[in-house]
């Protein structure tokens, strides 16, 4: 993403370590850090609070820790929900 586009970008996933997965949140809602993108897994569906206006999904498959799966209806809810969140920078996605 940085390479392709110039934007700085913060990453998210499942097998991050819970404290990295916080630090790159911090980072990536921190006004003025320089973070533009956030590039995530599902995990960004699960309790962190990100100002995130927009949701690109670029796959609806998941690893489910046996297999690769399509997400389900309501986990595609879940992770699409954190644009738009009251009391961020994106109120409204």
């Amino acid at each position: 993403v940085e390479k392709e586009t110039g934007m700085r970008c913060c990453v998210v996933y499942g097998s991050l370590p819970p404290e990295a997965r916080s630090r790159q949140a911090t980072l990536f809602n921190q006004p003025g850090s320089g973070f533009d993108v956030l590039v995530a897994s599902d995990a960004i569906g699960m309790g962190l609070n990100l100002n995130i206006g927009r949701v690109v999904f670029t796959r609806m498959e998941k690893f489910d820790g046996e297999a690769t799966r399509r997400l389900l209806p309501a986990e595609a809810l879940q992770i699409g929900g954190r644009a738009g969140r009251f009391g961020t920078a994106f109120p409204e996605g």
